[in-house]
């Protein structure tokens, strides 16, 4: 099978450790908006019974969905639902789970009211109903082995999980009442809006499909194989190349080499260089800084600002040239932004990088789920699923400047090529964002010599 049919209609072989499996899972993609809209399904057969997740979409505005799961997908005598409302008259918009038992269904709750509490723990956090957004995402895994129902929105991960149901198991010598959940063999979505009958019930887009249901989020750090230690598998603190994605593991290789750093003999002095270009007024980066002041819209902010020195040319298969180096100044930062679904891999040249990560690009989203700070030499990666949407900042304010190098490609199996970077303006509107260059990197070496020469009279 080649590479294309793997990564558009397979699964890749698991992981040796399965507490780094979140990173290769790679999502079965099952429609577009249009394909959905003349032919709607009421459910989604899994990959493995007893197992995986659904990520879909809205077709319609509605007050609610539902995602259920049935011992048998005819009788339907047993099953669990999951009900998301939106915001009504005296009530906040919210997620339900149901338990059907021979036939009805009734509310999951873990009060003293509840019959069924005994054999259920379920958490439900604010802002689990229905979104303000009309592009969210949202997401339901189904896990028989460790017994759990969760629920989200945004990245399918445990940082954006809104609800849980944990049916526990029996005690010892007994049946396991939930036996059944083993052999669920799809996942429904039903509209439940009895005050809007004539909406299609059928209105969520089934979207991807993973064979593996959530469990972990993924390690952000990628050290080599020989610095990974039991420790770092056993806390999740980290994880290696040949866990990530196959386009990721060859942006990798580009960059990770022990020769790929700045000062190099012919000029040891290049990131002084470009801190003294920085600083003065005279310098080029100064001087290139300023005038990107606007670059993301609205009034001027000259910390919103970096540089970009781009190697080689736009091939065809990233968003922009595929090679940049960034330069972000103490206090510096990006818009949220996300990566046109491309693969990235970003290693740390000189200085710290602190990176926020979202679920999505949303106005209603813009408090990030993950806070990571990432010093010379460390590496972190973007899948088309994971760490998508990030925001970038340099919060050393007294310094030292922070330079990284991002790399970014398509999967092989992306035949759209959006190649843009879409951001949020500080108004809160959604804009594209040409990958562009200041400057290639053999020019501006240059530049950052001759000024270093002018200033300071050597280059060694």
């Amino acid at each position: 099978m080649s590479s294309v049919q793997r990564e558009i209609s397979g699964i890749p072989k698991s992981h040796t450790f399965s507490v780094l499996n979140e990173l290769e899972k790679a999502p079965i993609a099952l429609a577009s908006d249009s394909s959905f809209r003349n032919s709607f399904k009421e459910k989604t057969h899994l990959l493995v019974k007893g197992q995986g997740v659904l990520l879909g979409k809205l077709l319609n505005n509605q007050r609610s969905f539902s995602f259920s799961v049935y011992d048998n997908d005819d009788k339907k005598t047993n099953g669990f639902k999951l009900k998301i409302t939106a915001n009504a008259a005296g009530k906040v918009s919210t997620a339900q789970f149901y338990c059907r038992i021979n036939g009805k269904w009734e509310l999951v709750r873990n009060d003293v009211e509840s019959t069924t509490k005994d054999d259920f723990d379920v958490f439900v956090k604010t802002g689990s109903g229905l979104d303000p957004d009309i592009k969210c995402h949202y997401w339901f895994s189904l896990d028989s082995h460790n017994r759990l129902l969760r629920y989200g929105k945004g990245e399918v991960r445990k940082s954006t999980l809104l609800a849980e149901l944990h049916y526990k198991a029996p005690h010892e010598n007994q049946d396991d009442p939930f036996e059944w959940v083993s052999k669920i063999s799809s996942i429904f979505y039903t509209h439940d809006d009895e005050k809007n009958p004539d909406i299609n019930k059928n209105s969520f887009i089934p979207v991807k499909l993973y064979r593996d249901p959530l469990t972990v989020d993924p390690a952000m750090y990628v050290v080599p194989t020989d610095s990974l230690t039991m420790d770092d598998i056993a806390r999740n603190r980290a994880t290696v190349v040949a866990n990530l994605t196959p386009t990721c593991q060859q942006l990798y290789n580009n960059v990770a080499g022990a020769k790929f750093e700045l000062n190099t003999p012919d000029f040891p002095h290049f990131t002084d260089a470009i801190e003294a270009s920085i600083a003065s007024p005279q310098g080029w980066c100064y001087k290139t800084l300023k005038s990107k002041s606007t670059e993301f819209g609205g009034e001027p902010n000259p910390d919103q600002t970096y540089l970009r020195i781009t190697m080689g040319v736009n091939q065809g298969d990233s968003p922009g040239v595929p090679f940049v180096m960034e330069i972000w100044p103490p206090g510096h930062y990006s818009p949220v932004h996300n990566h046109a679904n491309a693969n990235a891999v970003i290693r740390v040249l000189h200085g710290e990088i602190t990176v926020n990560l979202y679920p999505m690009l949303s106005l209603y989203h813009l408090t990030p789920f993950a806070v990571a700070k990432f010093a010379k030499g460390d590496v972190t990666w973007i899948s088309p699923d994971l760490n998508q949407t990030h925001q970038l900042r340099n919060a050393n304010i007294a310094g030292p400047t922070c330079i990284t190098i991002q790399c970014y490609m398509y999967g092989e199996g992306n035949t759209e090529h959006y190649d843009y970077f879409d951001y949020l303006e500080s108004n809160g509107q959604t804009r594209n964002f040409t990958p562009n260059s200041d400057c290639d990197f053999l020019g501006f070496k240059e530049k950052m010599k001759q000024e270093w020469l002018s200033n300071y009279g050597s280059g060694n």
